[in-house]
């Protein structure tokens, strides 16, 4: 007998599973599609636990009493929404009803535990939920003493997946039903992955993860997403969700001014991190929680506030007699009070004191609730603390963005004086006492004290961050007591990829520099956009204020619909001051029309004339830097020591790096691009300063992702464009039809009625050519992006195609059922991958992340040319079962003597780093060969066939040419 792979299996065994743990299993026929409910389950939990006030309502009602309860409790539900209801319950006549018992956090009052008992928890499967015969079915709804919470569709991964529960959401399920409105969440499950939504807009419907990782890790004898209905939809775990959890949040529409309201369920992380925390919570115990960006800090946060204010001992007594939250974002305070608020419906529970040493003396010593202070109160705060034995206190520290004020810095200078740009970056370069530094002293010189716990939240973790606040395994190693890294952040699409599109200075002039010298480019775009680049990078800020300032008005400010913004960071105060002055005067000269904002601390003293950020920037009292960059006249922020941390512009796309950096600082700096916003499909950071390699080495503890290399050949885009119209899917004519129509503005419909016929032609493809296609055309996409951030083409068919393929792609047959956060890992542009590191350990590990020294061994260089060419058909053969012969050897003769000529791959070798060399080596071997193609055509299919060697080719013979101009330095 053959297995049941059915998704009727799945579902059975969820169903069997609920049933077995509390759960009444009802039927289709007892869900009123008329008024939403379970009517009888309802009455039922009313008369059991409210009795009095049930007669009591019949006195008033009579015969009819059932009848306005359901009316009143359908109104109650559509008008406040169900999460609201339940918490709070309805007043009619007169009569108080709740309709959800929570389970108490203490034993004060037993009775509380009885009528938690005395909830109705069910499930209803193959619910139809339309209001006609043989309507549209729900595979699971979740109800709660009568009341539908969740829904949740099925789909197997033998046969399905959840993409396809997914896209039966979003187009099989119409949102303006009302079961669909009155439940909180809407989880889209299969046996490997779990989605959810708390609202349903059609096409538009935004599913999160609800993953335990990027990949749910095996579960022995269970599948894989079994945590949902083991744990998460458990009685007493859904009901802490619904108690401290969910909750409505209120947003005004900057637009329309009308206030929205939107159901805010926890993703899975924040769940499992705060729930970890409060069962394991106890004074004198130190917590470190690394949540890269992206992962709802300040949710999370308040979330864990308010837990630890309700988290009891045995005795009933409160375990901290205080929470106090340490952080200078703003948002922090008010997500707060408005959070806890709609948990709570109590006011004053959150309180804020940034400056009254006594009131917070009075708070500390007396206080009983939530208060939130700045981080220069720090140290006063473990003072107070410390003599309070009897107390206990919860202390939250968010992390300390001290860089963006600058207020913290100790050894900063209030007056920078000098001409010299040298001497300025030096001064400006002394070790800073900045705030996170100061926090990490003031507990290291607190540590024995017991009547407090802290809770420290980073996205990158010191070595004394861990030492102080890490969670002892091994004999003497330090980790993190919960994780969410950077690589989940961004795959899961909550923040971008700030390393794909990463080049440094050098790179971007090779390129643009290639594109001019190409004969089929248009010369005098390409020399305008270079007219300042010189051989070598650029020694003065003026060159390389030009460059920045020519690239983002020619390509970045294109960005997020013309959105985009820019952030230089350079070296010192005085270089952010010139900057700024050679950045205005550009502007002024090309009469750009953008402004510019500077930041840093302090006086600048430059030709005995002292400048400020206020002084350049004449902006009004009220207004900061922060709010002028959000207004869209000012395009391009310069800093030095400032907003690198902890400043959050989710329009900042582009930054350009004129300044050294390295470990925790570059990690920090260049995130400040990686913020989400509609539209933004991409960063871009050009590096003046600092070699690549050690930016990956930077990031490489706190992330686990695909880097992109440096070099793409712009030629790339014309080979892809001719194998995707070889395919026979579309025609030249049929996209300069679409783009016309397109750019026209005709109706959607007829966009869609223009493709359709190539859509037929896909489908007619074999499933291997659709996959092929579809490489291609991704690969086109990813490349043209991310070159044309870079140069501006002059081809206005290839920007064409990648208009036709952007719509395209949407309407092209799902095949293989990609999940909807996956990353494309096909795209042609070179890449490093990272290799996972363990996920506690920050120190590097050899191997991991390094760039190997030149070897010291004499008996590794080869000095005869014969004997390398041997050595080349050797290892190819022996790899490759390939028949390379002398002959073929002698071929390779001549490749090696025209790339030793050539005059222009001379040069860069011998002025750039190797990786930056390796980079541009295979275009000069391209023309070799190409040129060499009818002399040996055999050897050229020979090598050009297969992709693996042609890779190692290519690589053998730039190890030879790279040594032959350095032999001096190679050679004992």
């Amino acid at each position: 007998m053959n297995s049941n792979t059915s998704e009727k299996d799945f579902q059975e065994h969820i169903l069997n599973h609920l049933g077995n743990t509390g759960y009444v299993l009802r039927n289709k026929k007892d869900y009123h599609k008329s008024c939403f409910l379970d009517i009888e389950l309802v009455l039922k939990f009313i008369k059991n636990t409210q009795n009095n006030e049930w007669e009591k309502y019949k006195r008033i009602y009579g015969e009819d009493a059932e009848k306005k309860f359901l009316l009143r409790l359908k109104s109650e539900i559509q008008t406040k929404k169900t999460i609201n209801v339940l918490r709070n319950g309805f007043k009619d006549v007169g009569c108080n009803f709740k309709l959800f018992y929570q389970k108490p956090n203490n034993n004060k009052n037993p009775d509380h535990f009885k009528l938690f008992e005395k909830n109705i928890f069910s499930v209803i499967d193959e619910l139809e939920y339309q209001n006609k015969e043989n309507g549209n079915r729900l595979d699971l709804v979740i109800f709660i003493n009568g009341i539908p919470i969740i829904t949740i569709e099925l789909k197997d991964t033998f046969s399905q997946g959840v993409e396809n529960a997914i896209k039966q959401y979003k187009t099989d399920r119409d949102p303006r039903e009302q079961l669909f409105k009155n439940c909180i969440v809407h989880f889209a499950m299969s046996d490997e992955k779990i989605y959810m939504t708390t609202k349903l807009n059609g096409t538009s419907t935004e599913f999160l993860p609800f993953n335990r990782d990027l990949e749910n890790p095996v579960i022995e004898g269970e599948y894989k997403t079994s945590y949902l209905y083991n744990d998460i939809l458990q009685k007493n775990k859904l009901s802490k969700l619904l108690s401290n959890f969910i909750y409505v949040e209120k947003k005004k529409d900057e637009k329309t001014r009308k206030i929205e309201e939107k159901i805010i369920f926890p993703r899975f992380h924040q769940l499992e991190c705060v729930n970890m925390l409060l069962e394991s919570a106890n004074p004198g115990t130190n917590y470190l929680i690394e949540h890269s960006a992206g992962s709802g800090k300040t949710k999370t946060i308040s979330w864990l506030s308010y837990g630890l204010m309700n988290k009891f001992d045995k005795n009933d007594n409160r375990i901290y007699d205080m929470v106090i939250v340490v952080s200078d974002r703003k948002v922090i305070d008010s997500q707060l009070r408005k959070q806890v608020k709609e948990l709570e419906r109590v006011k004053g529970v959150v309180e804020t004191i940034e400056n009254n040493s006594s009131e917070l003396k009075e708070a500390i010593e007396n206080g009983s609730n939530i208060i939130v202070t700045t981080i220069q109160k720090f140290k006063y705060i473990l003072d107070e603390i410390g003599d309070l034995e009897k107390r206990n206190y919860a202390i939250i520290i968010d992390e300390a963005h001290s860089s963006q004020s600058g207020k913290n810095s100790k050894a900063l200078k209030k007056i920078l004086s000098t001409n010299s740009l040298e001497e300025a970056e030096k001064i400006d370069s002394e070790e800073l006492e900045e705030m996170d530094e100061k926090i990490l002293k003031d507990v290291e010189d607190s540590k024995n004290l017991r009547n407090a716990s802290f809770f420290a939240f980073t996205a990158t973790p010191k070595n004394k961050t861990l030492e102080l606040f890490g969670t002892p395994f091994g004999e003497t190693g330090k980790r993190p007591f919960h994780v969410y890294s950077m690589k989940q952040a961004i795959e899961e699409g909550f923040i971008l990829d700030v390393l794909k599109n990463y080049i440094s200075y050098d790179t971007y002039y090779q390129l643009a520099k290639k594109i001019e010298e190409d004969p089929e480019y248009d010369k005098k775009k390409a020399k305008a956009l270079l007219r300042n680049l010189v051989e070598k990078q650029p020694e003065t800020i003026l060159k390389k204020a030009d460059i920045m300032l020519n690239h983002f008005m020619s390509s970045s400010i294109n960005q997020i619909n013309h959105k985009a913004k820019a952030m230089i960071v350079t070296r010192s105060r005085l270089h952010a001051l010139l900057y700024y002055q050679a950045i205005e005067k550009l502007i002024k000269e090309n009469n750009y029309g953008i402004k510019t904002l500077v930041a840093f601390t302090g006086t600048v003293k430059h030709d005995d004339v002292e400048y400020t950020e206020n002084s350049l920037n004449k902006l009004s009292p009220n207004t900061t830097i922060q709010k002028a960059f959000e207004s869209n006249e000012y395009k391009i922020l310069i800093v030095a020591n400032k907003f690198q941390t902890g400043f959050d512009q989710p329009l900042l796309h582009t930054m350009y790096v004129d300044k050294r950096l390295n470990g925790i600082a570059a990690v920090q700096t260049l995130s400040r691009t990686n913020r989400i916003y509609p539209g933004k499909k991409s960063t871009l950071i050009i590096d003046f300063a600092n070699d690549p390699s050690i930016i990956k080495e930077s990031f490489l503890p706190y992330f686990e992702t695909t880097y992109l290399e440096e070099g793409t050949d712009w030629h790339t885009l014309y080979e892809l464009e001719e194998k995707l119209l070889d395919y026979g899917i579309f025609e030249c004519r049929e996209v300069q039809n679409f783009v016309k129509n397109y750019k026209s503005g005709v109706s959607q419909e007829k966009l869609h009625n223009i493709l359709s016929p190539i859509i037929h032609e896909f489908r007619g493809k074999s499933k291997e050519d659709q996959i092929s296609f579809k490489k291609v055309l991704k690969r086109y996409q990813n490349i043209y992006s991310f070159l044309s951030q870079l140069i501006p083409f002059s081809d206005i068919d290839l920007e064409k195609l990648y208009i036709f393929n952007s719509f395209l792609i949407k309407k092209l047959p799902t095949i293989n059922s990609p999940l909807p956060y996956s990353i494309v890992n096909d795209v042609q542009l070179e890449y490093y991958k990272i290799k996972d590191r363990g996920n506690y350990d920050l120190s590097l590990v050899e191997g991991e992340g390094r760039i190997k020294p030149i070897s010291g061994n004499c008996d590794t260089v080869i000095t005869d040319e014969k004997e390398k060419l041997s050595k080349i058909v050797k290892d190819l053969n022996d790899t490759f079962s390939t028949n390379f012969t002398d002959d073929d050897k002698i071929f390779m003769g001549q490749i090696l003597g025209k790339l030793l000529k050539n005059e222009e791959l001379t040069e860069q070798i011998k002025n750039n780093p190797k990786s930056n060399s390796e980079i541009v080596f295979p275009s000069h071997m391209k023309k070799v060969m190409a040129d060499l193609l009818d002399s040996n055509i055999t050897f050229y299919k020979k090598v050009n066939d297969n992709p693996e060697i042609k890779e190692k080719f290519i690589k053998s013979l730039f190890e030879l040419v790279y040594r032959e101009y350095h032999k001096d330095e190679i050679e004992v």
